[in-house]
């Protein structure tokens, strides 16, 4: 059987295996969450893009946020290590929420990451992509030009961002402390 790498920004292939592969990341800092205004999409949304050859989820997930923010970030696992990384497998870090979105012409598989920054840099928005980068609190997410289901997870980053001591403190929702 011959091996090959797939280039999953390859529409053929992507129909050859019936899905585009897909992954985001969050980064929460000081009770608030990073965004890019796509252009696109013309929708804040999370950085992040399609897996390129040979290339795991939380590897492109990282790639990708360089590319949009210039920052350099580090994928957070949801899950414990459950296994130590040994000669025959290295553990990947495991996303927060996974989906199936049906409205692209292929249905694509995304993965969402919590993402930690891992330098000082400055953030340089991609401008060929997107528009803008910026942070937004909970209470800025009611009214944010973005999808549901971004507004859903980007509160849910903030209220369950790994590193407790970037979390939101308070939330608006029913005026209830997280």
């Amino acid at each position: 059987m011959t091996q090959r790498s797939i280039l999953i920004k390859d529409d053929e292939v992507a129909g050859e295996l019936g899905f585009v592969l897909i992954c985001s990341g969050y980064l929460v800092e000081r009770g608030k969450v990073l965004l890019v205004h796509h252009k696109g999409f013309d929708k804040w949304v999370p950085p992040g893009g399609h897996l390129e050859t040979e290339e795991t989820f939380s590897a492109a997930a990282v790639r990708e946020f360089k590319e949009e923010t210039g920052l350099q970030v580090k994928a957070l696992s949801a899950q414990p290590d459950i296994h130590q990384q040994d000669a025959m497998a290295r553990p990947e870090p495991s996303p927060f929420y996974v989906d199936v979105e049906y409205d692209f012409p292929i249905p694509a598989i995304v993965q969402f990451y919590y993402v930690k920054r891992i330098d000082d840099g400055p953030i340089q928005a991609q401008l060929s992509e997107v528009k803008d980068v910026c942070w937004f609190s909970f209470a800025e997410l009611d009214r944010l030009a973005t999808f549901e289901q971004v507004r859903s997870l980007a509160r849910h980053a903030l209220r369950n961002y790994p590193i407790s001591a970037e979390r939101t403190s308070m939330h608006l929702e029913n005026g209830l402390t997280v």
